[in-house]
Protein backbone atom coordinates (compact mmCIF):
# COMPACT_ATOMS: atom_id res chain seq x y z
CA UNK A 1 0.00 0.00 0.00
CA UNK A 2 1.62 3.23 -1.11
CA UNK A 3 1.60 6.62 0.57
CA UNK A 4 1.83 9.72 -1.65
CA UNK A 5 0.42 13.09 -2.55
CA UNK A 6 -2.12 15.41 -4.11
CA UNK A 7 -3.11 17.54 -7.09
CA UNK A 8 -0.88 19.40 -9.52
CA UNK A 9 -0.58 23.11 -10.23
CA UNK A 10 2.57 22.99 -12.34
CA UNK A 11 3.46 25.95 -14.54
CA UNK A 12 4.83 25.34 -18.00
CA UNK A 13 8.35 26.04 -16.73
CA UNK A 14 7.94 23.58 -13.87
CA UNK A 15 6.61 20.90 -16.18
CA UNK A 16 9.50 21.43 -18.57
CA UNK A 17 11.99 21.09 -15.72
CA UNK A 18 10.48 17.81 -14.61
CA UNK A 19 10.29 16.48 -18.15
CA UNK A 20 13.97 17.29 -18.63
CA UNK A 21 14.86 15.17 -15.62
CA UNK A 22 12.76 12.25 -16.90
CA UNK A 23 10.30 12.46 -14.01
CA UNK A 24 6.66 11.69 -14.78
CA UNK A 25 4.34 14.68 -14.52
CA UNK A 26 0.65 14.29 -13.71
CA UNK A 27 -2.20 16.23 -15.26
CA UNK A 28 -3.95 19.38 -14.07
CA UNK A 29 -5.06 19.72 -10.49
CA UNK A 30 -8.54 18.82 -9.38
CA UNK A 31 -10.23 20.63 -6.53
CA UNK A 32 -10.58 18.54 -3.41
CA UNK A 33 -13.91 16.76 -3.00
CA UNK A 34 -15.71 17.32 0.30
CA UNK A 35 -17.86 14.69 2.02
CA UNK A 36 -19.65 15.55 5.29
CA UNK A 37 -18.35 12.91 7.71
CA UNK A 38 -15.54 12.11 10.19
CA UNK A 39 -15.01 15.85 10.69
CA UNK A 40 -14.33 18.12 13.65
CA UNK A 41 -17.88 19.47 13.53
CA UNK A 42 -19.14 15.88 13.79
CA UNK A 43 -17.29 15.48 17.08
CA UNK A 44 -14.11 13.80 15.86
CA UNK A 45 -11.02 14.81 17.82
CA UNK A 46 -7.33 14.01 17.27
CA UNK A 47 -6.81 13.28 20.96
CA UNK A 48 -9.70 10.77 21.03
CA UNK A 49 -10.34 9.37 17.57
CA UNK A 50 -7.53 7.96 15.37
CA UNK A 51 -8.24 7.88 11.65
CA UNK A 52 -6.41 5.74 9.11
CA UNK A 53 -6.38 4.51 5.52
CA UNK A 54 -6.12 0.91 4.34
CA UNK A 55 -7.41 -1.45 1.67
CA UNK A 56 -10.02 -3.34 3.67
CA UNK A 57 -11.74 -5.19 0.81
CA UNK A 58 -8.76 -5.96 -1.43
CA UNK A 59 -9.90 -3.92 -4.42
CA UNK A 60 -6.68 -1.92 -4.71
CA UNK A 61 -8.21 1.27 -3.35
CA UNK A 62 -7.62 2.69 0.10
CA UNK A 63 -10.61 2.95 2.42
CA UNK A 64 -11.10 5.32 5.33
CA UNK A 65 -11.19 4.03 8.91
CA UNK A 66 -12.27 6.04 11.92
CA UNK A 67 -11.96 4.81 15.49
CA UNK A 68 -14.84 6.77 16.98
CA UNK A 69 -16.82 6.83 20.21
CA UNK A 70 -19.12 3.91 19.34
CA UNK A 71 -16.52 1.81 17.54
CA UNK A 72 -14.94 1.59 14.10
CA UNK A 73 -16.46 3.44 11.16
CA UNK A 74 -15.50 2.42 7.62
CA UNK A 75 -16.03 4.12 4.26
CA UNK A 76 -14.84 2.31 1.13
CA UNK A 77 -12.80 4.04 -1.57
CA UNK A 78 -14.39 4.39 -5.01
CA UNK A 79 -12.93 4.85 -8.49
CA UNK A 80 -14.14 8.45 -8.63
CA UNK A 81 -12.02 9.34 -5.61
CA UNK A 82 -14.81 9.50 -3.06
CA UNK A 83 -15.74 7.23 -0.17
CA UNK A 84 -18.97 5.45 0.54
CA UNK A 85 -20.71 6.95 3.55
CA UNK A 86 -18.97 5.46 6.62
CA UNK A 87 -20.92 2.81 8.50
CA UNK A 88 -20.32 1.44 11.98
CA UNK A 89 -18.45 -1.77 11.10
CA UNK A 90 -17.22 -2.95 14.52
CA UNK A 91 -18.61 -2.03 17.93
CA UNK A 92 -15.19 -2.11 19.55
CA UNK A 93 -11.83 -0.30 19.49
CA UNK A 94 -13.68 2.93 20.35
CA UNK A 95 -13.80 5.46 23.16
CA UNK A 96 -16.97 3.98 24.63
CA UNK A 97 -15.24 0.60 24.92
CA UNK A 98 -12.36 2.13 26.88
CA UNK A 99 -9.80 2.61 24.12
CA UNK A 100 -7.58 5.65 24.60
CA UNK A 101 -5.04 7.30 22.30
CA UNK A 102 -2.46 7.61 25.07
CA UNK A 103 -2.75 3.93 26.03
CA UNK A 104 -3.94 1.86 23.10
CA UNK A 105 -2.37 2.17 19.62
CA UNK A 106 -4.61 1.00 16.80
CA UNK A 107 -3.44 -0.03 13.33
CA UNK A 108 -4.74 -1.19 9.96
CA UNK A 109 -2.67 -4.01 8.40
CA UNK A 110 -3.02 -7.40 6.71
CA UNK A 111 -2.03 -9.85 9.46
CA UNK A 112 -3.40 -13.01 7.79
CA UNK A 113 -2.09 -12.49 4.24
CA UNK A 114 -5.43 -12.54 2.42
CA UNK A 115 -4.90 -9.20 0.70
CA UNK A 116 -7.30 -7.33 2.96
CA UNK A 117 -6.19 -5.05 5.79
CA UNK A 118 -7.42 -5.98 9.26
CA UNK A 119 -8.00 -3.95 12.42
CA UNK A 120 -5.29 -4.44 15.05
CA UNK A 121 -5.46 -2.88 18.50
CA UNK A 122 -3.04 -3.00 21.41
CA UNK A 123 -5.48 -3.04 24.31
CA UNK A 124 -5.19 -3.52 28.04
CA UNK A 125 -5.14 -7.34 27.88
CA UNK A 126 -3.02 -7.63 24.72
CA UNK A 127 -3.45 -7.71 20.95
CA UNK A 128 -7.04 -7.57 19.70
CA UNK A 129 -7.79 -8.26 16.01
CA UNK A 130 -10.88 -7.95 13.85
CA UNK A 131 -10.26 -9.61 10.48
CA UNK A 132 -11.58 -8.14 7.23
CA UNK A 133 -14.00 -10.46 5.46
CA UNK A 134 -14.53 -11.12 1.73
CA UNK A 135 -17.11 -8.72 0.37
CA UNK A 136 -16.80 -6.34 3.31
CA UNK A 137 -17.39 -6.55 7.03
CA UNK A 138 -15.23 -7.89 9.84
CA UNK A 139 -15.05 -10.76 12.26
CA UNK A 140 -15.89 -10.08 15.88
CA UNK A 141 -12.87 -8.70 17.76
CA UNK A 142 -10.71 -11.43 19.30
CA UNK A 143 -7.94 -11.28 21.88
CA UNK A 144 -5.25 -13.00 19.81
CA UNK A 145 -2.18 -12.50 21.98
CA UNK A 146 -1.67 -11.72 25.66
CA UNK A 147 1.35 -9.56 24.94
CA UNK A 148 2.16 -5.99 23.86
CA UNK A 149 -0.70 -4.63 26.01
CA UNK A 150 -1.05 -2.28 28.96
CA UNK A 151 -1.38 -5.17 31.41
CA UNK A 152 1.99 -6.50 30.23
CA UNK A 153 3.65 -3.16 30.93
CA UNK A 154 3.66 -1.62 27.46
CA UNK A 155 3.35 2.17 27.43
CA UNK A 156 2.99 4.51 24.46
CA UNK A 157 5.41 7.03 25.93
CA UNK A 158 8.11 4.36 26.34
CA UNK A 159 7.53 1.52 23.89
CA UNK A 160 7.03 1.67 20.13
CA UNK A 161 4.73 -0.92 18.56
CA UNK A 162 4.55 -1.38 14.80
CA UNK A 163 3.43 -3.78 12.06
CA UNK A 164 5.65 -4.83 9.15
CA UNK A 165 6.35 -7.87 6.99
CA UNK A 166 9.56 -9.29 8.43
CA UNK A 167 9.46 -12.65 6.68
CA UNK A 168 8.53 -11.45 3.19
CA UNK A 169 5.45 -13.67 2.97
CA UNK A 170 2.90 -10.89 2.53
CA UNK A 171 1.69 -11.07 6.12
CA UNK A 172 2.28 -8.25 8.61
CA UNK A 173 4.08 -9.13 11.82
CA UNK A 174 4.01 -7.35 15.17
CA UNK A 175 7.23 -5.66 16.23
CA UNK A 176 7.50 -4.14 19.69
CA UNK A 177 10.38 -2.06 21.00
CA UNK A 178 10.02 -2.83 24.69
CA UNK A 179 12.00 -2.32 27.86
CA UNK A 180 14.66 -4.96 27.26
CA UNK A 181 14.75 -5.15 23.47
CA UNK A 182 12.70 -6.00 20.39
CA UNK A 183 9.85 -8.51 20.63
CA UNK A 184 8.27 -10.08 17.53
CA UNK A 185 5.08 -12.06 16.89
CA UNK A 186 4.55 -13.30 13.34
CA UNK A 187 1.16 -13.07 11.68
CA UNK A 188 -0.01 -16.24 9.92
CA UNK A 189 -2.61 -17.25 7.36
CA UNK A 190 -4.38 -19.42 9.95
CA UNK A 191 -4.93 -16.30 12.05
CA UNK A 192 -2.79 -17.54 14.91
CA UNK A 193 0.18 -15.40 15.87
CA UNK A 194 3.43 -17.16 16.56
CA UNK A 195 4.19 -16.78 20.23
CA UNK A 196 5.81 -13.45 20.97
CA UNK A 197 9.51 -13.66 21.68
CA UNK A 198 12.44 -11.30 22.05
CA UNK A 199 14.65 -11.22 18.97
CA UNK A 200 17.37 -8.75 19.96
CA UNK A 201 18.57 -7.12 23.19
CA UNK A 202 18.75 -3.61 21.82
CA UNK A 203 16.68 -0.60 20.72
CA UNK A 204 14.78 -0.77 24.03
CA UNK A 205 14.29 1.45 27.06
CA UNK A 206 16.99 -0.33 29.07
CA UNK A 207 19.55 0.48 26.38
CA UNK A 208 18.73 4.19 26.47
CA UNK A 209 16.31 4.41 23.55
CA UNK A 210 13.55 6.95 24.17
CA UNK A 211 10.37 7.75 22.24
CA UNK A 212 11.01 11.48 22.62
CA UNK A 213 14.61 11.18 21.34
CA UNK A 214 15.11 8.13 19.16
CA UNK A 215 12.65 7.24 16.37
CA UNK A 216 12.67 3.59 15.34
CA UNK A 217 11.28 2.57 11.97
CA UNK A 218 10.92 -0.60 9.89
CA UNK A 219 11.86 -0.73 6.20
CA UNK A 220 13.72 -2.93 3.73
CA UNK A 221 17.12 -1.23 3.45
CA UNK A 222 18.98 -4.15 1.88
CA UNK A 223 16.43 -5.05 -0.80
CA UNK A 224 15.85 -8.67 0.21
CA UNK A 225 12.09 -8.28 0.64
CA UNK A 226 12.03 -8.24 4.44
CA UNK A 227 11.71 -5.28 6.79
CA UNK A 228 14.75 -4.23 8.81
CA UNK A 229 15.14 -2.01 11.87
CA UNK A 230 16.32 1.55 11.33
CA UNK A 231 16.98 3.35 14.60
CA UNK A 232 17.95 6.99 14.95
CA UNK A 233 20.06 6.78 18.07
CA UNK A 234 22.26 9.18 19.99
CA UNK A 235 25.38 8.59 17.87
CA UNK A 236 23.61 8.35 14.52
CA UNK A 237 21.62 5.85 12.45
CA UNK A 238 21.72 2.17 13.38
CA UNK A 239 20.50 -0.73 11.23
CA UNK A 240 19.65 -4.32 12.12
CA UNK A 241 18.73 -6.57 9.21
CA UNK A 242 16.17 -9.32 9.68
CA UNK A 243 17.20 -12.89 8.92
CA UNK A 244 14.31 -15.14 7.91
CA UNK A 245 16.44 -18.25 8.34
CA UNK A 246 17.36 -17.43 11.92
CA UNK A 247 14.15 -15.52 12.70
CA UNK A 248 16.19 -12.79 14.32
CA UNK A 249 17.86 -9.44 13.72
CA UNK A 250 21.54 -8.76 13.26
CA UNK A 251 23.23 -6.77 16.00
CA UNK A 252 22.90 -2.99 15.60
CA UNK A 253 25.45 -1.45 13.25
CA UNK A 254 26.13 2.29 13.27
CA UNK A 255 25.74 2.77 9.52
CA UNK A 256 25.51 6.56 9.31
CA UNK A 257 27.00 9.03 11.77
CA UNK A 258 24.19 11.46 11.14
CA UNK A 259 20.45 11.95 11.75
CA UNK A 260 21.08 11.29 15.47
CA UNK A 261 20.82 13.22 18.72
CA UNK A 262 24.56 13.95 18.81
CA UNK A 263 24.31 15.63 15.40
CA UNK A 264 21.54 17.93 16.62
CA UNK A 265 18.49 16.08 15.32
CA UNK A 266 15.42 16.47 17.52
CA UNK A 267 12.02 14.75 17.34
CA UNK A 268 10.17 18.02 17.95
CA UNK A 269 12.07 19.78 15.16
CA UNK A 270 13.35 17.31 12.56
CA UNK A 271 11.12 14.57 11.09
CA UNK A 272 12.90 11.55 9.65
CA UNK A 273 11.60 8.93 7.24
CA UNK A 274 12.79 5.76 5.49
CA UNK A 275 11.58 5.09 1.93
CA UNK A 276 12.89 4.08 -1.50
CA UNK A 277 13.54 7.50 -3.05
CA UNK A 278 15.57 6.33 -6.07
CA UNK A 279 13.71 3.21 -7.20
CA UNK A 280 16.43 0.63 -6.58
CA UNK A 281 14.28 -1.49 -4.26
CA UNK A 282 16.15 -0.44 -1.12
CA UNK A 283 14.86 2.07 1.42
CA UNK A 284 16.80 5.31 1.86
CA UNK A 285 17.12 7.73 4.78
CA UNK A 286 15.33 11.07 4.51
CA UNK A 287 15.69 13.79 7.13
CA UNK A 288 14.13 17.22 7.37
CA UNK A 289 16.86 19.13 9.16
CA UNK A 290 17.63 22.74 9.91
CA UNK A 291 19.13 23.64 6.52
CA UNK A 292 16.67 21.62 4.47
CA UNK A 293 16.05 18.06 3.29
CA UNK A 294 18.88 15.54 3.63
CA UNK A 295 19.20 12.04 2.19
CA UNK A 296 21.47 9.04 2.55
CA UNK A 297 20.79 6.61 -0.29
CA UNK A 298 21.16 2.89 0.33
CA UNK A 299 23.59 0.96 -1.82
CA UNK A 300 24.30 -2.58 -2.96
CA UNK A 301 27.07 -3.79 -0.71
CA UNK A 302 28.98 -6.77 0.56
CA UNK A 303 29.46 -7.69 4.20
CA UNK A 304 31.61 -5.10 5.93
CA UNK A 305 30.87 -2.39 3.37
CA UNK A 306 28.76 0.71 4.09
CA UNK A 307 25.01 0.26 3.68
CA UNK A 308 24.47 3.89 2.63
CA UNK A 309 26.16 6.51 0.51
CA UNK A 310 27.27 9.65 2.40
CA UNK A 311 24.57 12.04 3.59
CA UNK A 312 23.84 14.93 1.22
CA UNK A 313 21.75 18.08 1.43
CA UNK A 314 19.23 17.38 -1.33
CA UNK A 315 17.03 20.45 -0.99
CA UNK A 316 17.60 23.76 0.73
CA UNK A 317 13.91 23.67 1.58
CA UNK A 318 11.34 21.98 3.84
CA UNK A 319 13.66 22.56 6.81
CA UNK A 320 13.37 24.60 9.98
CA UNK A 321 15.55 27.39 8.53
CA UNK A 322 12.92 27.83 5.81
CA UNK A 323 10.16 28.17 8.41
CA UNK A 324 8.86 24.60 8.51
CA UNK A 325 7.69 23.50 11.95
CA UNK A 326 6.68 20.07 13.29
CA UNK A 327 3.59 21.49 15.02
CA UNK A 328 2.43 23.21 11.82
CA UNK A 329 3.79 21.43 8.76
CA UNK A 330 3.61 17.62 8.47
CA UNK A 331 6.25 16.14 6.17
CA UNK A 332 6.83 12.64 4.91
CA UNK A 333 7.31 10.48 1.83
CA UNK A 334 4.86 9.04 -0.70
CA UNK A 335 4.65 8.13 -4.39
CA UNK A 336 3.17 11.28 -5.91
CA UNK A 337 3.37 10.51 -9.60
CA UNK A 338 2.92 6.74 -9.67
CA UNK A 339 6.43 5.88 -10.87
CA UNK A 340 7.09 3.52 -7.98
CA UNK A 341 9.58 5.91 -6.36
CA UNK A 342 8.92 7.69 -3.08
CA UNK A 343 8.63 11.46 -3.27
CA UNK A 344 8.92 13.97 -0.43
CA UNK A 345 5.64 15.58 0.59
CA UNK A 346 5.13 18.61 2.81
CA UNK A 347 2.04 20.45 3.97
CA UNK A 348 3.31 24.02 4.14
CA UNK A 349 1.77 27.41 4.78
CA UNK A 350 0.59 27.89 1.19
CA UNK A 351 -0.59 24.35 0.50
CA UNK A 352 0.77 20.94 -0.45
CA UNK A 353 4.30 20.60 -1.82
CA UNK A 354 6.25 17.68 -3.28
CA UNK A 355 9.84 17.04 -4.31
CA UNK A 356 10.11 14.18 -6.78
CA UNK A 357 12.40 11.22 -6.24
CA UNK A 358 14.65 10.13 -9.09
CA UNK A 359 18.08 8.55 -9.57
CA UNK A 360 19.74 9.61 -6.29
CA UNK A 361 18.32 13.12 -6.48
CA UNK A 362 15.23 14.99 -5.28
CA UNK A 363 13.76 17.53 -7.70
CA UNK A 364 11.64 20.42 -6.44
CA UNK A 365 9.81 21.17 -4.32
CA UNK A 366 6.74 22.14 -6.32
CA UNK A 367 3.44 23.51 -5.06
CA UNK A 368 0.96 20.81 -6.02
CA UNK A 369 -2.14 22.38 -4.55
CA UNK A 370 -3.12 25.47 -2.54
CA UNK A 371 -5.20 23.19 -0.31
CA UNK A 372 -4.45 21.42 2.99
CA UNK A 373 -1.95 24.06 4.15
CA UNK A 374 -1.46 25.83 7.47
CA UNK A 375 -2.42 29.17 5.94
CA UNK A 376 -5.85 27.75 5.08
CA UNK A 377 -6.44 26.71 8.69
CA UNK A 378 -5.17 23.13 8.58
CA UNK A 379 -3.47 22.43 11.90
CA UNK A 380 -2.18 18.98 12.97
CA UNK A 381 -3.80 19.20 16.40
CA UNK A 382 -7.29 19.41 14.86
CA UNK A 383 -7.24 18.38 11.23
CA UNK A 384 -5.14 15.31 10.35
CA UNK A 385 -4.06 14.65 6.78
CA UNK A 386 -3.26 11.22 5.38
CA UNK A 387 -1.84 9.95 2.09
CA UNK A 388 -3.18 6.95 0.20
CA UNK A 389 -4.48 5.80 -3.17
CA UNK A 390 -8.22 6.35 -2.85
CA UNK A 391 -9.18 5.82 -6.50
CA UNK A 392 -6.76 3.01 -7.36
CA UNK A 393 -4.81 4.80 -10.10
CA UNK A 394 -1.41 4.03 -8.60
CA UNK A 395 -0.86 7.55 -7.30
CA UNK A 396 -1.47 8.44 -3.71
CA UNK A 397 -3.98 11.13 -2.85
CA UNK A 398 -4.48 13.47 0.09
CA UNK A 399 -7.25 12.74 2.56
CA UNK A 400 -7.83 15.58 4.99
CA UNK A 401 -10.22 15.53 7.92
CA UNK A 402 -11.35 19.13 8.15
CA UNK A 403 -13.75 21.19 10.23
CA UNK A 404 -16.95 20.27 8.40
CA UNK A 405 -16.00 17.45 6.02
CA UNK A 406 -13.50 14.88 4.87
CA UNK A 407 -11.68 16.16 1.79
CA UNK A 408 -9.97 14.11 -0.92
CA UNK A 409 -7.46 15.73 -3.26
CA UNK A 410 -6.72 13.53 -6.27
CA UNK A 411 -3.55 13.52 -8.31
Amino acid sequence: MSRSMLTRLLTGASAALLAATGIAVAGPAQAATAQPFLSYRDGWRVERHPRALGDLNGDGRDDVVGFGDAGVWVGYGRADGTFTAPALAVRDFGWNQGWRVDRHPRHVADVDGDGRDDLVGFGDAGVVVSYAQPGGGFTAPQLKLREFGWDQGWRTDQHVRALADLSGNGTADIVGFGHSGVTVAHGRADRIFDGAGKRIDSYGWDRGWRVEKNPRLLADVDGNGTADIVGFGDAGTYVSSFSVLGDTFTQPALEVRDFGWAQGWRVDQHPRAVADANGDGRADLIGFGRAGTYAAYSRAHQAGEPTFFPVSLELADLGSAQGWRVDRHPRGTADVNGDGIADVVGFGNAGTYAAFGDDNVLVGPQLLSPEFGYGAGWTPDRYPRLLGDVNGDGRDDVVGFGFSATYVGLL
